[in-house]
């Protein structure tokens, strides 16, 4: 089953994997960056879905 997400949801976890990216330096790195796509993906589909706990969820799977 395929659920799509809202806009805003979207931008979220853009967002997050656009400042974990910085952080780490990687942004102009596309295979780096889609891990991260990933690893957001999957917390967001457990739940996190505020920007700050995302991204506090992530710094955790480092």
């Amino acid at each position: 089953m395929t659920s799509h997400l809202s806009k805003e949801d979207l931008r979220i976890c853009v967002d997050v994997v656009k400042t974990i990216a910085r952080q780490r330096g990687i942004a102009k790195d596309p295979a780096a960056v889609a891990e991260l796509m990933t690893a957001a993906a999957r917390n967001f589909n457990r739940g996190i879905r505020v920007y700050d706990e995302l991204v506090e969820a992530m710094k955790a799977n480092t």
